[in-house]
């Protein structure tokens, strides 16, 4: 029977030493509170058409392979199977699942949570953490920033939304009754999904913002006791989906003329050219057998054990990516600023651990303000993938800075010790990466290769490079360009100073867990609030605390 829901800082010398540590614990995003992140906005007109076309003829010029494979859930794993039958790789553990549109990231369900990862499993990160709400049946919208699912609360379902960098969710399609199973159109424009707003299960089709809703097709004589597993076929022609009724469980393909029906068969997915279909066919004994057919129902063949998650073009090759290292606080002191205020100054380094370097490249059309970034990614062999989402730049005045920023490469946080609240966030506009400002200890590296200086005094630039070579270290000292919280009001105590890395995961590591350090320190204030405070450090941790 198929399932109601399937569970299933900066120093100008050259190669100076730098110090440092590690350790991240993922930051929540909660809703009632700003969330940590660059500030990302639309593209500006003009900026995703040309991101694209330098996108694909990257691809092009460095011929990563990319086929077909199937996307399937196999014994508490989530495993890459090749169509042909030829083979397949375990990825990560995991239930529901799905590639990103471009292949290169994978949301999948955990434990009833949604996380997100990179398409080889690496770089896993949680995206939802809701103790009170199951998450399943993830989708994600062809543009790549958002992803529908189904949300369980108190035993009744719900399609939802959330921003692929995570954030607050939102409901899609709301009624009075249930919704599940929801699909996305491959030009964006629709979102298919089964309610129960009509009193039984029924198949609809709305905006992709859940509005204007309206049944796919008239309701049947005998309503079905449950749809479920509902997929558009890539031109946006045919609706496939599991329906249980009193005849038993079974596959269809809706074209709204003629269905085909596929007995004792579920959770249909659609191959990239629409011709096939791959699907789940239950067992005697309780196993899965994971089998394709023809469209129209012929040629059934199985390729092995699992259920079939999804079916699309995916990049092949072995990723290097950047492993940033987030070293905990150092060099703190305090300053007056000429208004009085008693500023918390800091040194901060982030090292890049490799295997691969961390190489932004951004562009921007005529008229925008800020550069879109993307990540090229090296590839084993010597190929390079490139990634959008990565950011973005914005040039800055501010002495001595005149030139091209990446906003958000950093954060830095005072918390409160007792309760971890946070009371202070910094306001620092952005940052230059390059290879000339220290060398992380105990990293091997190699000759420097990221020596500009972000496009300095050259506010008309397009486009911009700038990276961090493997074992290299990008350092901040204290008080330079907004390297600084302002403590005036804080009371005496014990605190928390954050520093955090890719807070908002826009560039592709294989390693979340090294991206936070901390340092505990004790703020007094012995000779009043009029004198500056006096900071002891406690110790260092090579997470958020410890």
């Amino acid at each position: 029977m198929a399932r109601a829901l399937r569970r299933r800082g900066r120093l100008r010398r050259a190669r100076r030493q730098a110090r440092g540590g590690r350790g991240r614990v993922r930051l929540q995003a909660r809703c009632a509170r700003r969330r940590v992140g660059r500030p990302h906005r639309g593209l500006a007109r003009g900026a995703r058409a040309l991101i694209a076309t330098l996108v694909a003829a990257a691809s092009v010029a460095a011929a990563e392979p990319v086929q077909p494979r199937l996307l399937a859930a196999r014994g508490g794993a989530i495993v890459r199977i090749d169509p042909a039958g030829t083979g397949s790789r375990p990825l990560l553990g995991g239930d529901d699942a799905e590639w990103s549109p471009d292949g290169t990231l994978l949301v999948f369900v955990r434990d009833g949570d949604l996380w997100l990862a990179n398409a080889d499993g690496s770089g896993k990160r949680e995206l939802l953490r809701t103790p009170n709400v199951e998450e399943s049946q993830p989708a994600w919208s062809p543009d790549r920033r958002t992803i529908a699912y189904t949300a369980t609360i108190g035993g009744a379902r719900q399609i939802r939304a959330v921003g692929a960098r995570g954030g607050c969710s939102r409901r899609l399609a709301s009624s009075g009754a249930e919704e599940w199973s929801p699909a996305f159109t491959a030009d964006g424009r629709r979102l298919a999904f089964v309610t129960t707003r009509d009193g039984s299960p029924a198949v609809y089709v709305s905006r992709a913002d859940g509005t204007n809703a309206a049944a796919f097709e008239p309701p049947p004589a005998e309503p079905p006791e449950n749809l479920d597993d509902v997929a558009w076929s890539p031109d946006g022609a045919r609706l496939a989906y599991t329906r249980t009724d009193s005849t038993g469980t079974s596959l269809v393909v809706d074209d709204r003329v003629a269905p085909v029906v596929t007995q004792d068969a579920e959770r249909p997915v659609w191959s990239p050219d629409g011709m096939r279909l791959a699907f789940d066919a239950p067992q005697p004994d309780a196993t899965r057998a994971l089998r394709i057919m023809n469209a129209d129902g012929s040629g059934v063949r199985d390729v092995g054990a699992g259920g079939p998650l999804d079916w699309q073009p995916v990049p092949l090759g072995t990723p290097e990516f950047p492993d940033l290292f987030q070293r905990p606080p150092s060099g703190v002191v305090v300053t007056e600023s000429v208004r009085g205020r008693f500023l918390l100054g800091f040194t901060s380094m982030v090292d890049n651990r490799g295997p691969g370097v961390l190489h932004i490249r951004a562009v921007r059309p005529p008229g925008s303000p800020t550069m879109e970034a993307m990540q090229v990614v090296t590839i084993e062999g010597g190929r390079t993938r490139v990634v959008g989402g990565a950011g973005l730049l914005r040039y800055v005045v501010a002495p001595p800075h005149y030139h091209w920023h990446l906003l958000g490469f950093q954060r830095y946080e005072l918390r409160r010790a007792s309760d971890f609240k946070l009371l202070l966030r910094d306001r620092k506009s952005g940052f230059c990466i390059a290879d000339h400002y220290g060398i992380a200890l105990g990293v091997p590296h190699g000759p420097p290769h990221f020596l500009g200086n972000c496009g300095q005094f050259e506010r008309g630039l397009r486009s911009v490079e700038e990276g961090s070579s493997v074992g290299y270290t990008d350092r901040y000292p204290a008080n330079f360009h907004g390297q600084n919280l302002d403590v005036t009001g804080v009371p005496p105590g014990l605190y928390w100073l954050v520093h955090r890395a890719n807070s908002d995961f826009g560039l592709r590591e294989p390693n979340y867990a090294n991206d936070t350090a901390s340092l505990l320190m004790r703020i007094s204030w012995p000779n009043g609030r009029g004198s500056p405070p006096r900071v002891a450090p406690v110790r260092v941790c090579l997470r958020e605390r410890c």
